[in-house]
């Protein structure tokens, strides 16, 4: 410790440049090493859910299209757009020969447990989304489905 003292002092006395010199190469080291860590994701300010674009995929574990036990509702298609605070969640059933898309928007807040909560615009709906590793898997109205992200 001790040289490294004398090493910075020796340096004031021959000017900026080498603490300059040290300074940047101290930048330089920090800016390559930035990219070997993974997102905190439950550190404060940092968002729980990383804005995309997802697919639904699966409702109950089942591959669309799903049909539920006792409904004549079959999901075929659904994605949903987030953002690190809104999302837009559309989702296509078919009804007999009638098909519908219906489209909801609302905001995610961050739970500290792995999951997101997802609020409904226009309504106190909520549901819990359980983060994944490619994507989440949304509670809603006694369904879970399984949204993965779009490259």
């Amino acid at each position: 410790m001790n040289r490294l003292l004398t090493f910075l002092q020796r340096g004031s006395k021959r000017g900026s440049p080498a603490l300059a010199l040290l300074f940047c190469a101290c930048i330089a080291l920090a800016s390559g090493c930035s990219n070997d860590y993974q997102q905190c994701v439950d550190c404060p300010g940092t968002p729980a859910l990383v804005p995309g674009t997802f697919a639904l995929v699966a409702v109950e574990g089942k591959v669309l299209p799903y049909n539920p036990p006792n409904s004549n509702v079959t999901f075929v298609a659904g994605d949903c757009v987030t953002t690190s605070e809104k999302f837009t969640l559309s989702m296509k059933t078919v009804t007999g020969t009638d098909t519908a898309t219906a489209v909801s928007n609302g905001f995610v807040q961050a739970l500290n447990s792995g999951s997101v909560s997802f609020h409904f615009a226009a309504s106190s709906v909520q549901a819990t989304a359980l983060l994944t590793g490619n994507g989440f898997v949304l509670t809603y109205n006694g369904l879970n489905l399984d949204f993965e992200r779009l490259p």
